[in-house]
Parts: structure tokens; C-alpha cells; sequence
């Protein structure tokens, strides 16, 4: 049975006619049906709807107190009572159950990041935990973001750098293995073509394989300048010291320019980070930097630079890329 927005918001401004009432009473009654007329509110109607019905419970227990005989069968009253009580309420948990499950769809919204660029692409995750995706890399992630966990998927290779809490672990999932820390530094790599592999910069890192078999406790704990990498013909992830040399760019330096050509700027990095540099546009050697950079690594020194001069460099296959903006 379905009955029309504005016919329900009469009923909630108290302007139905009897008849119109009935029909509102009857849309109560069938609750049971397959069909959701929660889908017919907005969320300030649903808020109505809940005080409204509570309001009949109280009017029709009134009506019918007042409806009993002096020297009647109490019995029979408390019963009559009662029924009313108990059909109101009944199709007040109903209406209260489907909007509490309408609206929780509504509050989860899943957000998909892709990098579709050639370059490292920075995303700050809504807990300021920040990930680099590398080209053609797609994570994954529901909002709310934080629950019990922080939950993320991923396919491609991503470096991730975890704002720590102690109170909601930060899951990673791939296809092969999981990934659960509370705040460090590391890269995966899960492309289904390479070995998927996990690379810690700093801190400790938990990672399992899914298996219906095994318990996540089963896995492995990975520390800085360790590896992992999942051997897909065993089924199975082994651990070994040594980190991809890619990973380099991702040590925390310091540097302090003043008045510095750009120029020299980049040799500084390219000889400290062991990268490669293009320069595409000529130009910006006439450009000059003052910088503090205290403790960072070289993409974000990289973008520092871009605010900084108004200029586009963006890191690809361990080379540093310059143009105009």
C-alpha cells in the first residue's frame, strides 16, 4: 500500500480529514508487507512519523480509559487497553526498524580513488593518513572512514603513510594478503602481474594471508629494512631483510635553501635520494628557492616545490619531471 508524500504531510501538520486519517491508520497496518514506505520520508518526516505514532499510543490508551464504564470488568478494560498499546507499538518498531536500516545505507558512501596520471599522486585519507598512489593504481574506502577500523583496499603499489591510533587499527586488503598497523610507514605492491610484496619504512607492520584455515594471528610481523613477498606457487608469504631500492625516496632528509637556483636545488636531491632529473623547460633554472625542509622525504619536498614556484614536478619510473604550469 503506498500513499503520497503530501497526504503524509498533512498527517504530520495535524490537517487530515477522518478519512484521510484511516488511510494513514490502514499505510500503519501494512507494515508487514514486503514494501518500505520509509522510502516515501525525508529524515526530518521520519522524526515526525516516530513522535507521531507514540502520540497515538498515548491518545487511543486515553480514549479508550475514558470509553469504560464505572464498575466495568477492569480486566476487560487493561485488556482493550493493552491491544491498542501493543498494535501501535508494534507498527512503531516496524516503521523505527526499516528507517533505522533505511537510514544506515544512506550514511555509507563508498569512495574509489584512481590514479590515472603517469606521475606519484598523493590522497589524503579523511584520519590525515596520507597515500601515494603510483600510475594506474585504485584504492578503495567506505565513509564513515573511522569505525572499529580504518579499512582500505587497494590494487597497484601504494606507499602509506598511517596516522597513528592505538584505537582503530588501519587495515590494508589486497588480493593475495592483509595488512594491519596502527601508524607507520610502508609500501605495497599488489598489481596482479609483479609478486605482491610489502616494504616497511618505519615502524611495525602485522601481515596475513586470508585463509579460511588460518587465523590472522598466523602472519607475520615486518620491521624497518624488512620485506615480505607472497609466493603464489606456495601459497604463502615469506620474509627477508633489505628493502626495494625504489623505496629510498621515501627516507625522511633535511635540507635549508636560501635564495638557491632551482637548479641546484634538484642536484642537491637527485645526489641525495639517488634519482634521475628532466628538466623540460629551461626556464626554471632562472627560478630561486627559500626553504626549511626538516625531516621529509622526497615527494613531499616535491610538492612543497610546487606551491612554493607555481611549477608542476612529478616523479616517474625514479626520475624527477619539471614543466611549466
Amino acid at each position: 500500500m503506498n500513499i503520497s508524500p503530501e497526504l503524509i504531510n498533512k498527517y504530520l501538520n495535524r490537517e487530515c480529514s477522518p478519512e484521510e486519517e484511516r488511510l494513514v491508520r490502514d499505510w500503519y497496518d501494512s507494515f508487514d508487507s514486503k514494501e518500505e514506505p520509509a522510502e516515501l520520508l525525508n529524515s526530518d518526516q521520519r522524526d515526525s512519523i516516530r513522535k507521531r505514532i507514540l502520540e497515538n499510543v498515548r491518545s487511543e490508551i486515553s480514549r479508550n480509559e475514558e470509553g469504560v464504564k464505572v464498575g466495568g470488568s477492569s480486566r476487560r478494560f487493561y485488556y482493550a487497553v493493552g491491544l491498542v498499546a501493543a498494535s501501535l507499538i508494534i507498527a512503531f518498531s516496524a516503521v523505527n526498524q526499516i528507517l533505522l536500516k533505511d537510514s544506515a545505507a544512506e550514511t555509507i558512501e563508498t569512495v574509489v580513488i584512481t590514479n590515472n596520471t603517469h606521475i606519484l599522486k598523493n590522497h589524503i585519507l579523511p584520519d590525515g593518513s596520507s597515500l601515494w598512489l603510483e600510475p594506474e593504481t585504485t584504492i578503495r574506502y567506505t565513509l564513515p572512514f573511522v569505525n572499529k577500523y580504518r579499512k582500505v583496499s587497494m590494487k597497484g603499489e601504494t606507499f602509506f603513510d598511517i596516522k597513528r591510533d592505538t584505537l582503530h587499527p588501519f587495515i590494508i586488503h589486497t588480493e593475495q594478503f592483509d595488512t594491519r598497523v596502527l601508524g607507520t610507514s610502508f609500501s605495497i605492491r599488489a598489481n596482479g602481474k609483479d609478486p605482491s610484496r610489502l616494504s616497511v619504512v618505519s615502524g611495525k607492520v602485522f601481515v596475513y594471508a586470508p585463509s579460511p584455515r588460518k587465523s590472522q594471528t598466523e602472519g607475520l610481523y615486518v620491521l624497518p629494512k624488512q620485506k615480505v613477498i607472497y609466493k603464489e606457487n606456495k601459497k604463502q608469504l615469506e620474509k627477508s631483510n633489505g628493502t626495494e631500492a625504489a623505496l629510498r625516496i621515501w627516507d625522511r632528509k633535511s635540507f635549508v635553501f636560501n635564495n638557491a637556483p632551482v637548479s641546484e636545488v634538484l642536484d642537491v636531491l637527485r645526489t641525495n635520494f639517488d634519482v634521475k632529473v628532466t628538466i623540460d623547460n629551461s626556464l626554471v633554472n632562472d627560478l630561486t628557492l627559500n626553504a626549511d625542509f626538516t625531516g621529509l622525504n622526497l615527494p613531499v619536498i616535491l610538492e612543497l616545490m610546487n606551491k612554493s614556484l607555481n611549477i608542476n614536478l612529478g616523479f616517474e619510473d625514479e626520475t624527477i619531471i619539471l614543466s611549466e604550469e
